[in-house]
């Protein structure tokens, strides 16, 4: 009985530890400076939306954070991703349009306009 509960009680802290691996994964990640005004739960679910797959919309106070770090930026965060994840969810094409398709959702419907390109 002891050991079952042994067991019960290892796997309930295993499955929380997987399921706060990918956030510390992320904080990991050589995020851009220009990326430091986009929030962690902001971050993570533009990584779970790009590089997951997942196809739920981003929150529409993390396109502003997205629009507001501007395209260099989101492009800058993409290959950071790139250079220490390989797409769960398709092939790196399918990461580049699904980053491509989040960029241009919030850029359509964010109520800030990004920075200016620098010259």
């Amino acid at each position: 009985m002891a050991t079952l509960k042994n067991l019960s009680t290892l796997m309930i802290l295993l499955a929380v530890t997987v399921a706060l691996l990918p956030r510390a994964t992320f904080a990991t990640v050589g995020i851009p400076d220009c990326a430091k005004g986009v929030t962690s739960d902001c971050g993570f679910g533009f990584f779970k939306i790009i590089v997951l797959g997942d196809t739920s919309a981003p929150i529409d106070e993390c396109c502003r954070e997205l629009v507001k770090a501007g395209k260099n930026c989101h492009n800058q965060f993409v290959e950071s991703i790139l250079s220490s994840h390989k797409p769960i969810k398709g092939t790196i094409s399918d990461l580049y349009r699904r980053s491509n398709e989040t960029w241009n959702n919030c850029l359509a419907t964010s109520s800030v306009s990004p920075p200016e390109p620098a010259h």
